[in-house]
């Protein structure tokens, strides 16, 4: 009887001494790759809903830096979004927003919301949200495009903005550089306000 436990002990020893190794268990596992680093001064191009204002088919935001540009993210179910969206037109229309302010709106979650879902909301004339400037729709594989050498990365869109939730207000300066982004859900006069600051001093 003794002989068997010591049988099965040794047999469990055997079994087990290559897992108890942590050093093994290191060795196995694969180092990650490094994330590659986010340009200093960022662009992308994406589809629009083609409509005058959006100035084609597709906007290369590069084509917005004639000065400080006033990005919007956001989502055609996210009130906070069309909150902020009512407050943009209303200043642009008032005289408050120059018409000369380079005013972008993105749409953020393009996996979960289709193209169709964001017309309705924000591309419909007749909707209450209808962003007259350039609305542009890149799907979840784009890319930053370094703004300073014109050459494609591999970073993607959202970690290339700073992973911005919807919505968020984002100001660039007119070489694509991010200088500010705002952390309030509802739309707000001195959020916005701060933000056209910026824009006037990185002018």
């Amino acid at each position: 009887m003794n002989l068997e436990r010591w049988l099965v002990v040794i047999v469990m020893l055997t079994v087990l001494a290559g897992c108890t190794s942590t050093d093994a268990m290191v060795q196995d596992q694969p180092t990650p790759s490094p994330l590659p680093p986010v340009p200093e001064q960022v662009s992308f191009t994406a589809p629009t809903l083609d409509r005058d204002v959006d100035r084609g088919a597709a906007h290369d935001l590069r084509t917005s830096f004639e000065g400080p540009v006033l990005m919007l993210w956001v989502a055609a179910g996210c009130s906070g979004c069309h909150d902020w969206t009512t407050m943009l037109k209303e200043e642009l229309q008032s005289g408050n927003l120059s018409n000369t302010t380079q005013l972008i709106s993105v749409h953020r979650y393009p996996s979960f919301e289709s193209v169709e879902d964001m017309a309705a909301r924000y591309g419909d004339v007749n909707s209450t949200h209808y962003t007259p400037w350039p609305l542009l729709l890149p799907p979840d594989n784009t890319n930053v495009i370094d703004a300073a050498t014109g050459r494609m990365t591999d970073v993607d869109l959202y970690r290339g903005f700073n992973q911005p939730v919807t919505p968020t207000l984002q100001v660039l300066d007119g070489t694509g550089r991010l200088v500010w982004s705002s952390s309030t859900y509802w739309a707000n006069q001195t959020v916005l306000m701060e933000a056209l600051n910026i824009m006037e001093s990185s002018a």
